[in-house]
């Protein structure tokens, strides 16, 4: 030790080797136990003073003028009758300021792809893989929890990279699911889970898609999108299945609808409104768009068949309750301020080989 000036350094260092051989191995152990554990090795700085930092610890490779730079490794040694040591890496804590960062970055390459990071659970040969725990430390009395990051970096002449979030396969059992949840809270609106596609300034959009698992021998997923249930004094969430607005084009098309069956009938399409104990029962509305020259066109059409007869179109009203009558149907054109109403027209359509369908009006 000394009075003034920087400590005085200690330095280990192997030997040197100028013939093309393999410079020599700087090796620190700490003592075997025959009958009980290992000494311990501490490679530390000292603590530092009052006004200055502790000193920092450098593990690192030297550097290559022709080849790869040396690997650096961590680890524990394997156990033979017990389980593998721990590795931990963490960074101290603090009493001001922001905590201290713990930053994982690859090699960077100049002229390839540059490196890989790879987080993964030990195996288990005969149970289950170990567990990846990737999560924000809990919050204070007055602060919210860290957010959690996901991403592929920027690039300036080419695609950006994917995100990939997913279970592996299984070849005796079910694949893993994969779940994406809003933590809930006491207070305030529930949290919000977004998921969007990305913009483009000079092209279409990117597509948001969401697929069931395919069946390869038997029916294929069920895709369920519906909303919470609701508390004692609320009412349950709404679903909004809307395309975007358009500045100078048309606005997207809603389809919704089944594939077609090349061995079996189509599937059906339902659209129905809940039941309730009070008030009238919900509507259902369907309206076609407004627009300064003709409003859009409201069709119902039933199917064709290609060698048989064509589908039904029903509209009724249900049977009316033990104090009450059936709705009414109402087939009406709209109102008009200058000129004529339009027509109401019902009627079967032509046929070339036999008679004309009939239009019958009945009274119950």
């Amino acid at each position: 030790s000394g009075t003034s000036g920087c400590g005085g350094a200690i330095m280990l260092g192997s030997g040197r080797s100028a013939a093309g051989a393999t410079g020599g191995d700087a090796c620190i152990e700490g003592s075997e136990g025959t009958s009980a554990s290992g000494g311990v090795v501490v490679v530390r700085t000292t603590n530092g003073g009052a006004s200055g930092t502790s000193g920092a610890l450098t593990f690192s490779s030297g550097s290559s003028k022709g080849g790869n730079s040396g690997a650096l490794v961590i680890g524990s040694g394997p156990a033979t009758s017990g389980r593998g040591g721990a590795t931990q890496i963490g960074a101290g804590s603090g009493t001001s300021g922001s905590g201290a960062w713990l930053s994982l970055a690859p090699g960077r390459s100049a002229t390839r792809t540059g490196g890989s990071v790879l987080a993964e659970s030990g195996e288990g040969t005969t149970g289950s893989g170990g567990v990846v725990r990737v999560r924000s430390s809990n919050a204070g009395a007055g602060g919210t929890s860290g957010r959690l990051v996901f991403s592929a970096g920027a690039s300036s002449s080419g695609n950006s990279g994917s995100v990939l979030v997913g279970s592996g396969a299984a070849s005796g059992g079910a694949g893993g699911s994969a779940s994406a949840s809003v933590g809930s809270g006491t207070s305030g609106v529930g949290g919000r889970a977004v998921a969007s596609a990305g913009r483009c300034t000079a092209g279409s959009g990117g597509a948001t898609r969401v697929d069931s698992g395919e069946g390869s021998a038997s029916s294929s997923g069920t895709l369920a999108v519906r909303s919470g249930n609701a508390g004692a004094a609320g009412s349950s969430g709404r679903l909004v299945f809307s395309s975007g607005s358009a500045v100078g084009g048309n606005s997207g098309t809603v389809v919704v609808g089944s594939a077609a069956a090349t061995g079996g009938r189509g599937g059906d399409l339902r659209a129905v409104v809940g039941s309730g104990t009070s008030a009238l029962g919900g509507e259902i509305l369907c309206t076609s768009g407004g627009s300064r020259m003709t409003g859009g066109t409201l069709t119902v059409t039933s199917s064709e068949g290609t060698s048989s007869s064509s589908g039904l179109v029903c509209v009724g009203t249900s049977n009316g309750g033990s104090g009450g009558s059936s709705g009414c149907l109402v087939f009406s054109s709209g109102c008009v301020i200058s000129q004529s109403s339009a027509e109401v027209q019902m009627g079967s359509g032509a046929s070339t080989t036999g008679q004309g369908g009939r239009v019958g009006v009945c009274v119950g």
